[in-house]
């Protein structure tokens, strides 16, 4: 876990409910760093969510991140979330984003 500084973590978001998720691995990153940023931490909290059992599958995960993605950018948004999957797809330029955090795999693009 984090180092404390006067109770508070600093390094990360663990805390004593949430568990310390691994660091994610990007495999593709085309998209701006708010974009990639935001997509990281609202999976994180997605897989989070699942430790927690507020969500049963890695679909309802899916359907959470796009959900943020529609509310805070616009366009449409597609989600795949899964640990085995492949994918042939096309997607707007500059809009792509694809990692693992753990076993999970995640898939973010905008088209249409």
């Amino acid at each position: 876990m984090a180092e404390t500084q006067g109770g508070q973590p600093t390094g990360g978001q663990a805390t004593k409910d949430a568990p310390e998720l691994p660091k994610p691995e990007l495999h593709i990153v085309d998209m701006s760093k708010a974009e990639a940023d935001f997509a990281i931490e609202v999976a994180k909290k997605g897989v989070i969510s699942l430790f927690k059992n507020e969500r049963r599958s890695f679909c309802e995960v899916a359907q959470y991140i796009k959900k943020e993605f529609d509310k805070n950018f616009s366009g449409a948004w597609h989600v795949i979330v899964g640990k085995h999957f492949g994918s042939w797809i096309t997607y707007e330029a500059h809009k792509l984003m694809y990692f693992h955090i753990g076993q999970a795999g995640f898939l973010i693009y905008r088209h249409g």
